[in-house]
């Protein structure tokens, strides 16, 4: 098997590195699927933390990879899956910050393990010749017989989805209701208005928000209004874990199921969440 990728633009390395910051957050580990044409980094709930969200951001590689190259083991596969530290690919992306730069370089290779070398060139202010900064990120190949615990999350149905123009104001909102109630409840109506709402044995305060785009959704699912209750802890953990600057965000709800939450950074770039519903 053979993988190979580069980058050249400085947005879209700060951009790539942005989500893969926002991933290492989350969960101790990463999945990442590299299929021909897309590339999908997967945080699964950490075990270990009950406030650990699903979170995965897929992304087109014409976007991001003038060059990019998968063979997988055999001829019959779509794939290859890799398993690694989101904290040793965090700080491998890291370099991508510098404003100095010029192209960043992946490679699937075996030195003395398994690895993903990260490659960056980068042009110091006191040099006028590019250095190579390289970081080998260990990672586990998962065998095709393994591939079905390591699958893409599905996107919900919602019944409805809206456009919320303030991320930073939802993000603010929700840090402060999660010490208010264990779980939140989303409420969507299909006039534009979603209502965020923390019930305590004290009080209940419900936060609106009113005249936001309806996202289309198929006719025979859409409603009147839905909700769907999620943990506070968990929809904290996602907002407090962005880094990246886009500030629009869609809030699907699946009534009673989960929560989808999708930033679109560029056209085929999705940053997803799917937070599940709790019993009330």
């Amino acid at each position: 098997m053979k993988f190979r990728a580069q980058m050249q633009d400085p947005l879209y390395m700060r951009e790539f590195q942005a989500i893969v910051a926002t991933l290492a957050k989350l969960a101790k580990d990463c999945v990442m699927i590299l299929g021909a044409r897309q590339m999908h980094l997967i945080v699964n709930e950490d075990q270990s933390s009950a406030a650990s969200p699903l979170v995965w951001a897929s992304i087109a590689a014409e976007e991001y990879f003038p060059e990019y190259r998968m063979e997988a083991a055999r001829p019959d596969q779509d794939y290859i899956v890799l398993s690694m530290s989101s904290a040793n690919l965090g700080r491998a992306f890291s370099v991508l910050r510098s404003s100095g730069v010029n192209s960043c370089k992946l490679k699937l290779q075996r030195i003395q393990f398994p690895c993903i070398s990260v490659v960056a060139s980068v042009l110091l202010a006191s040099s006028t010749e590019a250095r190579e900064v390289v970081h080998d990120v260990p990672v586990t190949i998962i065998p095709a017989s393994d591939w079905s615990a390591y699958v893409v999350p599905r996107i919900p149905n919602s019944q409805l989805a809206l456009s919320l123009p303030s991320l930073k104001l939802l993000r603010s909102l929700i840090d402060k209701l999660k010490n208010v109630s264990p779980s939140l409840e989303f409420l969507a109506s299909s006039e534009g208005e979603l209502n965020v709402i923390a019930t305590s044995e004290m009080s209940t305060v419900t936060s609106r928000f009113q005249k936001l785009l309806i996202r289309a959704t198929p006719e025979s699912q859409q409603e009147a209004s839905c909700s769907c209750s999620v943990d506070s802890r968990k929809a904290s953990a996602f907002f407090g874990a962005l880094q990246l600057p886009n500030d629009e965000l869609t809030i699907g709800i699946d009534r009673e199921h989960s929560i989808h939450l999708q930033i679109d950074v560029r056209q085929d770039v999705v940053l997803h969440s799917l937070l599940p519903a709790v019993c009330m």
